[in-house]
């Protein structure tokens, strides 16, 4: 009796840690993959990778090392700039965009064409709330030395098998 009590929890443990490992591989092979397209040709925002059972959301987020007192703050800057991507892909945004032209007075000289002045302002707003991102992966860009690049990960849900 007790012999089989240790067999089926030794077989219940080792079924949790083999499933544990292949999520674990996954996850590190998709890592690798997305490391190799940035380096092949850089890239930043959001992209949807999809492999056959799996669809995941990337957010990808480069900051300058310098410009922050410390690796956490800088960490976290990261965390909120990848979920403001998120949310805007998967909520929409909303774009606004102003104008404004100003031309100086005629002072009566006819030689001086006037010169206008365009001021531009463009606003973008999205409403959502993004719950969680995973990061990935961090490493320093190797064209831009001075810039770091973090990798954020959401896994979507999982599309429907057809029977």
């Amino acid at each position: 009796m007790r012999k089989n009590i240790c067999l089926s929890l030794l077989l219940i443990v080792c079924q949790f840690a083999a499933s544990s490992q292949s999520y674990n591989q996954e996850k590190t092979a998709l890592t690798q993959f997305i490391i190799r397209m940035y380096k092949a040709a850089p890239f930043t925002g959001v992209k949807v990778f999809r492999d056959y059972e799996h669809h995941y959301l990337i957010s990808l987020v480069k900051l300058p090392a310098a410009g922050y007192s410390s690796e956490s703050v800088m960490d976290r800057v990261a965390e909120v700039k990848a979920r403001a991507q998120v949310s805007q892909f998967m909520n929409g945004s909303h774009i606004s965009y102003d104008a404004v032209i100003s031309l100086p007075a005629e002072d009566g000289s006819a030689s001086k064409a006037p010169k206008s002045d365009i001021n531009e302002l463009i606003k973008e707003s999205s409403i959502g709330y993004v719950d969680a991102v995973e990061q990935i992966a961090t490493f320093i860009d190797e064209k831009e030395t001075d810039k770091k690049v973090f990798i954020f990960l959401r896994e979507l849900e999982k599309p429907n098998k057809k029977k």
